[in-house]
């Protein structure tokens, strides 16, 4: 028997413009908490030729996995194996997999800094895309940054430097990236279609409160990219307002910015933005969801 949506469910699905079956589908699936699929990602300590030492979904067709990245078969557990003790190999979730495949379009970086990175996901995703000549992982949070230090080391990723600055620290300090990871914390709407419980992120009072702190890190992460460098914006979360609204913000607050297109990611374009960005939703059959945009700087502004 259908369950009827509650209120707060309602008005996302709305905010989403959403049909009725996407609708139920959704609301049927943060209700379930059953959508969180595994992935695992190569890390440097893997050997050429490594394969992970348990059975993988054929992930040939779908056109946007990133390079070294490989979906166990469900009932698997990459976690139980010595390789991953070992760090030959980093667990993740595979929504977070199919956020960073933005990467695709963008060169390797000579240097990039990871702003919201603990655990460590975006960090490994990226290592294992193109090998970084000079990367910073970075987190506020004391606690959640010794885990960050504790799964660089683990894996092994050279030229990796581990820091604590907030965003606004790093826009003081003058320095430039050709790519900045954008994590943002966020509602974490997503969380409760992983069965994970999460009370309050259907509301608007914390996805506000959300959108305004995202607004104020994107604000100090734009003055912290090189001239035609990039910033790849991502969340786990539904609601437009931490999203595509977000972005748009941007880019009528700042010059010299545009989203880019990724083609890989195209049959997931989101119809509520007039600019390429990109979302994930359950029905889609790869994992709970999350967004995804890419930016680039792409003007010299003259002084005058």
């Amino acid at each position: 028997m259908e369950v009827e949506p509650g209120k707060a469910e309602q008005r996302l699905c709305a905010r989403l413009k959403l049909d009725a079956e996407a609708s139920a589908y959704l609301v049927q699936a943060m209700r379930a908490g059953v959508s969180s699929r595994s992935a695992v990602v190569l890390s440097p300590k893997a050997p050429q030729g490594y394969v992970p030492p348990f059975a993988c979904e054929d992930t040939a067709a779908w056109g946007w996995l990133p390079p070294r990245v490989y979906v166990p078969c469900e009932g698997e557990r990459p976690t139980a194996h010595p390789d991953y003790a070992a760090g030959l190999y980093y667990s993740l979730d595979l929504s977070s997999c199919w956020e960073s495949a933005a990467l695709e379009v963008v060169p390797p970086p000579a240097n990039s800094l990871d702003l919201c990175a603990a655990p460590g996901g975006k960090t490994m995703l990226m290592a294992a895309r193109y090998l970084p000549q000079n990367h910073t992982a970075n987190e506020v949070n004391a606690a959640r940054r010794g885990i960050l230090r504790q799964n660089v080391l683990q894996c092994g990723l050279p030229n990796t430097e581990v820091t604590g600055l907030r965003p606004d620290q790093w826009a003081a300090e003058g320095r430039v990236f050709d790519l900045l990871l954008v994590d943002a914390p966020c509602s974490g709407q997503s969380l409760l279609c992983k069965g994970i419980k999460n009370p309050g992120c259907l509301g608007a009072q914390m996805v506000n409160g959300n959108a305004k702190r995202q607004k104020g890190i994107m604000l100090a992460a734009v003055q912290c990219v090189a001239e035609g460098g990039h910033i790849l914006y991502s969340t786990c979360t539904y609601d437009p307002d931490e999203n595509e609204k977000v972005i748009s913000y941007i880019l009528r607050r700042v010059p010299g910015w545009q989203a880019v297109e990724v083609p890989q990611l195209a049959q997931f374009r989101s119809a509520l933005a007039d600019f390429p960005c990109y979302r994930l939703l359950p029905q889609h059959g790869f994992g709970a969801g999350g967004f995804c945009c890419l930016l680039q700087k792409n003007t010299i502004i003259e002084q005058k």
